[in-house]
Parts: structure tokens; C-alpha cells; sequence
């Protein structure tokens, strides 16, 4: 009799327990439902920002060679010439030259470019430099590019300027970000008008927040050092357009 008791006993218990984890584990399940990533890589993943210098994932070196210009070069790989000016710093399509090697982006091997039987009365296509649409963040030396540096992709410029130099917003916008992001330490991000936004990185301290109106040339942070702590302090500055990193020196007063 005692047996039955105590097997009933347990059937009652096991049941008990079935019924406790069943109201409970939709809670749980709730709870890492709503769990959401670090703002940091919701950032990076919103506005395409990947740790700079990186990987390209394809490309080659073009060598000019007798009679070809830039036109023609990005006509022959179909690729867009600001695009390719910006990335070699290309300001003027006639300063290129015999021998020069031209990274030419999202393609696999080289093509050979086919010359026109008459010579143009001038090259076609204008490479693009509104120059003041932005102002500089900073003033101080340039010490890192925009472009192609042994096979790496560099997003932005660094600019070296002492420790707690006023940042300044390189135009009116709207604080889309701030926060911190790998690789970039405290960082700010503002949209701005014509679909550009703008990206200052390695900040010893942020001082606007998210959603407010910035005017033009209003100090946003301090700069730090945080780019590398071992040498002088610089900004980590980048100019997008339609969330794709371009040449700052290009649109910089």
C-alpha cells in the first residue's frame, strides 16, 4: 500500500513540474526574443562601417599605357570614374601617365583598353569636387589617406591635433549615433542633407546626443587618442554619401 502511495506521490510530482515548466518557458523564450544586439554593431551594420583599414574584396592595378585616359580606362572595366578618381586622389583626369598603376575597383583581371582611330577634341568626363561642401572637423596634419594602401581600404582621413581639440560638425545635421563602436572608439555620426552623413571616430569625449540639431562648425567633442593611444592624438574623419565612404579631400573647403 505504502508503494502505491509514494509512486502516486510522484506522478503527482512530475506532473506538477510539466505543467510549472510549460506556463514558464514562453517567458523565457519572451525574454531572449527581445534580447538585442550591442548599439555598437547595430551601428556598424546600419551604416555599413566596417573597422578601416580593410580587405577589398576585389580589384586590380591598371597600367596606363600610350594614349589611354581615365574615361577610357573606366569605360573598358565599366566602372565609375569618380568613383576610381576618388579612390587613387585623382583631381585632374589629364595629370595621369604612361605607367601609372590605377586601382580599379569590383573587377578580376585586367582588360586591354581599345583606343579611338581619331584623338577627341578634348577627354570626356568631369571629375566631380564640390569642394566647401563640408568644412574641416579639425585643423591639424593629415597623417592617414582615403584609398587603396597595399591592398587596403581606407575609409576615411586622420587628422593629428592635440589632445582635446574642439570637433567640429563639418556641416548641419541631425545626430544619428553616438555611442561606441570596435575599432573606432567613441564615435558620432550625422546625417545630413542630399543623403551625405558624416563619421568622427577615436573622440576623447562626445558632447551632443543622439536625435539633436547640430549647426554648422558647433563643436560636437573633444578629440582623443583612443585611434592609438602610443602615438599623437587624431580624428578618424569620413565622409559618406549614400552610406558609401568617399574621398573627404574632395568635398573639404
Amino acid at each position: 500500500m505504502r508503494g502505491i502511495v509514494l509512486r502516486w506521490l510522484t506522478l503527482v510530482l512530475l506532473c506538477t513540474l510539466l505543467l510549472l515548466s510549460a506556463c514558464f518557458s514562453p517567458q523565457i523564450v519572451s525574454r531572449q526574443q527581445k534580447t538585442k544586439a550591442s548599439p555598437g554593431k547595430d551601428a556598424s551594420r546600419s551604416y555599413n562601417i566596417e573597422p578601416t583599414p580593410h580587405k577589398l574584396e576585389q580589384g586590380i592595378y591598371h597600367t596606363v599605357g600610350k594614349g589611354e585616359t581615365l574615361w577610357r580606362i573606366c569605360k573598358t572595366y565599366t566602372v565609375s570614374m569618380q568613383e576610381v578618381a576618388e579612390l587613387n586622389s585623382i583631381t585632374d583626369a589629364a595629370q595621369i601617365k604612361v605607367g601609372d598603376k590605377i586601382f580599379i575597383p569590383g573587377v578580376h583581371q585586367i582588360r586591354r583598353v581599345e583606343l579611338p582611330k581619331e584623338e577627341w577634341p578634348k577627354p570626356a568626363g568631369e571629375i566631380q569636387q564640390p569642394k566647401g561642401r563640408f568644412i574641416w572637423p579639425v585643423q591639424g596634419r593629415i597623417v592617414g589617406h582615403y584609398g587603396i594602401k597595399t591592398g587596403m581600404k581606407y575609409d576615411g582621413i586622420d587628422i593629428q591635433a592635440p589632445l582635446g581639440t574642439a570637433v567640429k560638425a563639418a556641416d548641419a545635421g541631425k545626430v544619428a549615433f553616438v555611442n561606441t563602436i570596435p575599432g573606432y572608439g567613441n564615435i558620432i555620426i550625422i546625417k545630413h542633407s542630399d543623403k551625405y552623413s558624416t563619421v568622427y571616430a577615436h573622440n576623447q569625449l562626445n558632447l551632443v546626443k543622439e536625435g539633436s540639431w547640430v549647426s554648422q562648425g558647433s563643436t560636437i567633442a573633444r578629440l582623443g587618442n583612443s585611434h592609438n593611444p602610443a602615438s599623437s592624438p587624431t580624428l578618424h574623419f569620413q565622409i559618406r554619401r549614400y552610406n558609401k565612404a568617399r574621398n573627404p579631400l574632395f568635398y573639404l573647403r
